[in-house]
């Protein structure tokens, strides 16, 4: 049998910022067991997006030596890019980026806009806290992140056929809701991968949305000689030039329902000519552990870190519409995933069985999904217990377990605590050393290695040693599984407080107007307004019709809800914080 060439591939899947702390515990753990450098595909999704973009960027810095220091490839320099990451990461997440999406009314009421939506500021807000100070340059083009190792631009297959610390191949994961098709970012180009399997060319009739490169020319025509290749037209080459990465990432992470598509135009025709607007949504609707790429590029090697949700039992359904459909999309949801991991394990034994050499149909299976090993890690899933790293306690499948309440926490772009991201660095940490050692990815030749002590995410465990510790930390899991109102369950106090003095100023303006203005509305008197209508907003917007009515209400709705989000992320997102934080070396209790 064949053996075919080491080729190592990573997968970071979707579920928001928990997917993306969860996945930076499974990247320390390569970092210790020196796979990490060996890493030739980083396949990513959604929240797995966010992060691997992130530390894609810090590789590319280190490859291309702009690293400060200028330091020389190690797997010691990996755990450090790691170390940062656990720290600067974290410090992005905990800015809460999800109600920082309605803090600016300027961009309030520009996203209202058909040419401007949540998923276009989401894309100027990652930039901002994560990806300028990663890549040491403003809004990098998605055309510019290919690694060039001291400056010489060279094929990344070629490159890592030679050299042991790889450049990753990044690859961003979305759907096209136009075709139902899988669409990929990469540094060199972007668009719909062509299928592996030829069967899926006789049943699916939708069209297929060529990859266009950067350098002007058809990806699927990229073997043909310069002369046969078809060319970019300048309007094409305009749009792909304008692309970020933080705009690849965005698209990845437009979860349907909770952000709008991420729009392309001007990339594709239909045959009367017409323009085709690229509607892109979450990589998760179609593969949300990003599987796909790896088969595409031909990984030998894969390992799959798995933060997605996972179906839950349900004793009484809801008959509601909305209800039924959630369920029934969940279902189908959890039916792609059994699939999609199922191709590992067959791939595996496919590549492993016995068979005739001569067998031309067992050859071909073999080069489109031959797997010589892989390792998974997800989040409901329960490892080995020591003294020195205790587990999470089990168990998976219920409520009492620390480990269930680990997976129902919310899959969202909001404030993570310590506590919760800690606990999700930490398993992932923890399952990765533990797969990886139960697993074929033996076969790459792991080096000799041990845990470094100074993880940041290693204070969780004086909250598992502890008995009283281990409640606080499973409140806090427990309460994590809420989209609002956080604080006010944690600390209902405090937060009243806060509330009090942030409605007392209000009480006591609606209090004075009641004073003067409460017996004329009561009475139906018109000097309320009258009053009202002298307001020099109201009386410029009367003058200049209804359009510039709505717009004065937009406008104001606009500033209202900025304003409520600033006061939020003032006065409560900080109390959060401060309850869930955990110090060097233990979990503290309150």
């Amino acid at each position: 049998m064949n053996t075919p060439p080491e080729k190592f591939g990573l997968c970071l899947s979707g579920g928001g910022f928990r997917a993306s702390l969860f996945h930076i515990g499974v990247l320390a753990a390569l970092a210790e067991r020196e796979l990490l450098h060996r890493v030739s595909v980083l396949s990513t999704v959604s929240g797995g997006s966010i992060i691997g973009a992130y530390y894609y960027l810090k590789v590319k810095r280190l490859l291309e030596g702009r690293r400060p220091g200028c330091p020389t490839p190690t797997p010691e320099v990996y755990r450090q890019i790691v170390a940062e990451i656990e720290r600067d990461f974290l410090a992005g997440v905990q800015k809460n980026i999800r109600l920082r999406l309605f803090l600016n009314p300027f961009r309030n009421a520009r996203m209202l806009r058909e040419d401007y939506s949540r998923s276009d500021h989401l894309a100027e807000l990652l930039n901002r806290h994560f990806y300028d100070a990663a890549g040491g340059e403003p809004a990098i083009a998605l055309r510019d992140i290919h690694i060039a190792p001291g400056g010489q631009s060279v094929d990344a297959e070629a490159y890592n056929a030679e050299h042991a610390y790889k450049i990753p191949i990044l690859v961003i994961n979305a759907t096209c809701l136009n075709t139902g098709h899988p669409w990929h970012f990469t540094g060199s180009h972007v668009g719909e991968p062509e299928p592996l399997r030829g069967f899926c060319r006789t049943v699916d009739t939708n069209t297929r949305l060529p990859a266009l490169r950067f350098d002007g020319r058809y990806h699927d025509e990229r073997h043909l000689p310069p002369q046969q290749q078809r060319r970019l037209n300048d309007r094409q080459q305009r749009k792909l030039d304008s692309l970020t990465l933080a705009d690849a990432v965005a698209a990845s992470a437009a979860v349907p329902g909770i952000f709008p598509p991420l729009a392309i135009h001007d990339l594709y025709q239909n045959g009367a000519g017409r323009d085709i607007v690229v509607e892109l949504a979450d990589g998760g609707v179609f593969d949300n552990q990003g599987v796909d790429a790896l088969f595409q590029h031909g990984c030998s090697h894969f390992m799959v870190s798995d933060a997605c949700g996972q179906l839950e039992d349900q004793r009484l359904l809801g008959t509601r519409f909305f209800q039924v459909a959630q369920r029934a999309n969940d279902v189908m949801m959890d039916k792609i995933r059994s699939e999609t991991l199922y191709r590992l394990h067959a791939g595996q034994a496919l590549q492993h069985a016995d068979c005739n050499a001569g067998d031309a149909d067992i050859l071909a299976l073999r080069r489109e999904n031959g797997v010589c090993g892989f390792a998974l890690v997800h989040l409901r899933q329960s490892c080995s217990d020591s003294v020195d790293y205790p587990r999470l306690p089990d168990p998976v499948h219920r409520p009492e377990g620390t480990v269930y309440r680990l997976s129902g926490l919310r899959t969202d772009l909001d404030a993570f605590s310590d506590a919760e991201a800690y606990a999700l660095m930490y398993h992932g940490y923890n399952l990765t050393h533990e797969q990886i050692g139960a697993s074929r990815l033996a076969g790459l030749g792991l080096a000799a290695w041990q845990r470094r002590p100074d993880w940041r995410f290693l204070a969780l465990r004086a909250c598992l040693r502890d008995n009283r510790r281990l409640t606080w930390l499973h409140t806090r899991l427990k309460v994590g599984a809420r989209q609002f109102f956080r604080p006010f369950l944690l600390t209902p106090w405090q937060a009243g407080l806060r509330s009090l003095v942030l409605l007392a100023p209000l009480a006591v303006l609606l209090w004075l107007a009641g004073a003067r203005y409460g017996d004329s509305v009561l009475l139906g008197n018109s000097g309320f307004q009258a009053e009202l209508k002298r307001l020099p907003l109201l009386r410029q917007l009367r003058m200049n019709g209804g359009e510039q009515l709505l717009q004065g209400i937009v406008t104001v709705g606009a500033m209202l809800l900025g304003l409520g989000v600033g006061l939020y992320l003032w006065l409560f997102n900080p109390l959060f914080l401060k309850d869930g934080r955990i110090g060097p070396g233990e979990g503290k209790v309150r």
